[in-house]
């Protein structure tokens, strides 16, 4: 749980029992950011400060039918939006499980029986001038044939004015909760430079030997071995680097994916939203069904096996044993 690029932050309160914590998040180590107290294991807070504002980010879950921790939450809430900087822009995004349904965000689809059980958080909004950034009705959890929008992503309305989207993440994982990507037209500060990896594996070898061979036959011959030495340094450095591809840098890179990861991800997101579609339809297909549940298991299964090859694998080499024990 630890990455060169993002700093994990937990709830400054944690709960006795199998669940300590029922919300993180992750901020990149390139922003500038300081946590605030909450007194509360379902919620965590951060003041990110940007070039022209600060914004108050939050990850709130709200245990299902539970008023009181809903009041408790709500109350949360709102000491957060009193914690703006004076005389300086401050937003507020609060985004999370918050396990309540009503017609504002989940569309006309919601039971006119589950109204009202909301209103306390759609008082809150009208209060503080909070905007749900999801599109109306787009479901967010699902369970067995049942689905429901429950996972919501509030903003401030100056905030929200700079928006450019907020919709369900086009992967999935398996989860019954949908992930939802939100971006914003905000100046952040500029990403630390990296220099491109080398993906030796790809390399085209045959070409690089020739390569070398046609640079060291057109090169003269004679001197001391340093200066032979350089200049096959030389040759070979400037064939690898010109005939090797390069990986795109990214922090969110995992070194244990594989291209057949890609394709079994592919596969089975296919499948499930075929199987989807004709489930919304009103003509499930049970044997669609099946097959993007043997998509999902293989899919889900391979990730353990190559994730636990990995592991392995870099365990074997001496050198990585106090990097491992660290």
């Amino acid at each position: 749980m630890h990455h060169q690029n993002w700093t994990k932050m937990t709830p400054t309160a944690l709960s006795e029992g199998r669940w300590a914590a029922s919300s993180m998040l992750w901020v990149n180590n390139a922003l500038e950011a300081s946590q605030i107290p909450v007194p509360s294991a379902d919620i965590t807070a951060v003041l990110v400060n940007l070039h022209d504002r600060a914004v108050i980010v939050a990850s709130i879950y709200v245990k299902p039918r539970d008023q009181q921790v809903l009041r408790q939450t709500i109350q949360h809430i709102q000491d957060l939006s009193r914690a703006a900087l004076s005389g300086r822009r401050t937003d507020l995004l609060f985004v999370g499980d918050f396990n309540l349904h009503d017609q504002l965000w989940g569309g006309d689809e919601v039971a006119p029986s589950r109204q009202g059980k909301a209103d306390s958080l759609v008082h809150t909004m009208n209060e503080l001038a909070l905007q749900s950034l999801l599109p109306r009705g787009v479901k967010t959890w699902r369970e067995n044939n049942h689905e429901s929008t429950i996972d919501l992503t509030l903003a401030s309305e100056a905030l929200a004015e700079d928006m450019i989207t907020c919709q369900i993440h086009k992967t999935e994982h398996g989860s019954d909760h949908r992930a939802i990507e939100t971006a914003f037209q905000i100046q952040a500060p500029e990403a630390r430079s990296s220099e491109p990896r080398l993906l030796f594996k790809n390399a085209p070898w045959n070409k690089i030997q020739a390569r070398i061979a046609h640079t060291l036959g057109a090169m003269p011959t004679g001197g001391s071995v340093q200066h032979q030495t350089d200049q096959l340094m030389k040759a070979v450095l400037e064939a690898v680097y010109a005939l090797t591809p390069k990986a795109k840098p990214s922090p969110y890179a995992k070194r244990w994916w594989t291209a057949d990861l890609t394709k079994l991800r592919k596969t089975y997101t296919y499948l499930r939203n075929r199987a989807r579609a004709c489930r919304r339809g009103g003509q499930p297909l049970q044997g669609l069904e099946r097959r993007a549940k043997v998509a999902s298991k293989e899919y889900h299964d391979a990730i353990r096996k190559q994730k636990r090859a990995h592991w392995e694998e870099f365990l074997a080499d001496d050198t990585n044993i106090w990097e491992a024990a660290r």
